[in-house]
């Protein structure tokens, strides 16, 4: 099993659009994800094989990406732009480790979590991307938060493989710091 992970979709469509749902009114500051239950949940007891993450670079006192390398998970990271926003770059480096590893392997199961499908209709992105990959006899998983999750990223993973809503996790892959602590999976 090979997973990659969007770092920047999964956070921010937590923190923007699922925390406010599940948590309304409390200040945005103390929203973390847990990342280690969140890997746990896509590995759920299997081998991996891989693990790719991508992200802009942390500041300094991040001890974030740190913790994901000891997890195991390949690192990419890449400067923001000028205006602070996180490069395309970004899911372009996650795509080519996806293609480089089903390429280089026999077909397994690649677990993609994101929620990103935008370009499918160009032949471009995580979708189209996806796409090719299952037809080269892989299996697919998508972990994405439901309410941000591309509807056609979400529809082809429900009738190519399988899709998990992360918000049947919330409390066990999230917490607030100083206020709440993560729930067991």
């Amino acid at each position: 099993m090979f997973i990659f992970w969007d770092n920047s979709n999964i956070h921010y469509s937590g923190l923007e659009s699922v925390y406010p749902i599940f948590e309304p009114g409390k200040p945005r500051e103390i929203y973390r994800t847990y990342f280690k239950n969140l890997f746990e949940l896509v590995r759920n007891g299997r081998v991996i094989d891989g693990a790719y993450a991508a992200g802009s670079v942390p500041p300094p006192s991040d001890e974030l990406w740190g913790y994901l390398q000891n997890l195991g998970i390949d690192m990419t990271l890449l400067d923001k732009t000028a205006a602070g926003k996180e490069q395309d770059s970004v899911d372009m480096s996650l795509q080519t480790n996806m293609f480089r590893v089903a390429l280089d392997n026999k077909p397994n199961t690649m677990a993609l979590l994101t929620g990103d499908g935008s370009g499918g209709a160009l032949g471009k992105g995580f979708l189209a991307d996806l796409q090719r990959i299952h037809r080269l006899g892989w299996n697919i998983e998508v972990y994405a938060w439901e309410t941000t999750c591309n509807r056609y990223l979400k529809k082809f993973a429900e009738e190519n493989g399988i899709f998990v809503p992360l918000e049947k996790y919330y409390f066990s892959i999230t917490f607030l710091k100083g206020e709440r602590v993560v729930s067991p999976l």
